[in-house]
């Protein structure tokens, strides 16, 4: 355990227990730690605006976790809305399915389930890659803001960052063909012979927050046909899932 991040948890815990606010006297005091460590961390909270330092001096939280909370409510109510979508996504075409949020420049898998030909290597709960990996992913990316998409570029794709042998030029490309589809498909990205699906979701401010997608093992009877109809599908249960968010997309 980190000492200095544990502390600083126990400040933020105190400090909720008093909203009218702590003095440095009393925080330090309290905690049972060196005045001139308390000062340093809370100097550190207030760079962050995790607290703020009232008139009297007396230290209280902040607005910055007025936005961690909110963000934290809106994935817990997304992963609540989405289970049940996902497990009968699954349950009805027999294939792992995933959600996906974004976290910076990466996508992590949320929740997840395994279908009846699960592609075990790959795709794991808690799974960090970038954006411009895998069709589930790059759903998410596609629909990020123009600015967000040339940072992307500069900071991955033009960094060397990626594993992935990809131009800038080829990416925007991509991104503008499941913008025009509302959905994405990417070949091997992964692990040979693998096929992803993924689709956006949306916010009550149309804002992308996530993606549901699946993976799928080529083969002779995965044609043109059958992969349409899976990306009617996913595009389908993302829309519900974004309208039970709020979303008008």
């Amino acid at each position: 355990m980190i000492k200095s991040l544990n502390k600083a948890i126990e400040i933020l815990e105190l400090l909720k227990k008093f909203p009218s606010g702590c003095s440095l006297l009393q925080i330090y005091t309290t905690l049972g730690i060196p005045k001139s460590t308390a000062y340093g961390l809370l100097q550190t909270l207030l760079s962050k605006m995790y607290i703020l330092k009232d008139e009297n001096s007396l230290y209280k939280l902040g607005p910055a976790l007025i936005f961690l909370g909110k963000v934290a409510a809106t994935q817990n109510k997304l992963q609540d809305i989405a289970y049940p979508i996902l497990k009968n996504l699954t349950s009805e075409i027999k294939v792992d399915s995933f959600l996906m949020i974004p976290t910076g420049y990466k996508g992590c898998v949320l929740e997840r389930f395994d279908g009846e030909q699960s592609i075990k290597i790959i795709e794991r709960f808690g799974n960090e890659f970038f954006l411009h990996c895998g069709a589930t992913r790059k759903a998410i990316l596609a629909h990020k803001s123009k600015s967000f998409i040339d940072e992307y570029i500069k900071n991955v794709i033009e960094d060397k960052k990626n594993k992935i042998s990809l131009t800038a030029k080829e990416l925007e490309k991509s991104l503008e063909k499941i913008r025009e589809e509302g959905v994405a498909v990417s070949y091997g990205e992964y692990a040979k012979g693998t096929i992803g699906v993924g689709a956006p979701i949306y916010d009550y401010n149309n804002n992308v927050v996530a993606s549901i997608g699946i993976n799928l093992l080529e083969s002779n009877e995965l044609t043109d046909k059958k992969l349409e109809e899976y990306k009617k599908i996913i595009k389908e249960k993302a829309e519900e899932i974004s309208k039970s968010m709020g979303s008008s997309k």
